[in-house]
């Protein structure tokens, strides 16, 4: 669902459709093997100062980030990160589910990553958890 209404004062909301498009050409840098295309590709949606982290990893700039998914890339030789949900948005915030793909078509769990977005809508910090949250048993 679009976010349509105002935001309180102070506040930044961003609609659902720029996010989605910021995030896609995120991903898209997660399937970019030449490193300079993946560092212009992210220029065009993540802050400079963007920080990353996952499980395995913590990285405080987009130049880390480029680097990162190099070392990810090399691990999985031809393998493919989609997006498997729509984002989800509110305020500067949003939250999407992914999940890796090899090359003989075998795909890792679905797993959810968190972004925050600068006020001028770029990326400014990206956190992945691998796997989905179980529901709780608890009553």
């Amino acid at each position: 669902m679009n976010q349509r209404s105002t935001p309180p004062q102070g506040t930044t909301m961003f609609d659902t459709d720029s996010a989605l498009r910021a995030i896609d050409i995120y991903l898209e840098a997660w399937n970019e093997p030449d490193s300079d295309e993946r560092a212009r590709l992210l220029a065009k949606v993540m802050a400079d100062d963007g920080g990353y982290s996952d499980p395995s990893k913590q990285v405080g700039d987009r130049a880390g980030i480029v680097e990162y998914i190099g070392e990810v890339l090399s691990a999985y030789p031809g393998a493919r990160i989609v997006r498997t949900s729509d984002v989800d948005m509110h305020h500067q915030f949003g939250r999407f589910t992914w999940r890796l793909v090899r090359s003989d078509g075998t795909s890792l769990q679905d797993s959810v990553d968190f972004v925050e977005f600068t006020e001028d809508g770029r990326i400014h910090r990206m956190t992945g958890f691998f796997g989905l949250q179980k529901p709780d048993d608890a009553p």
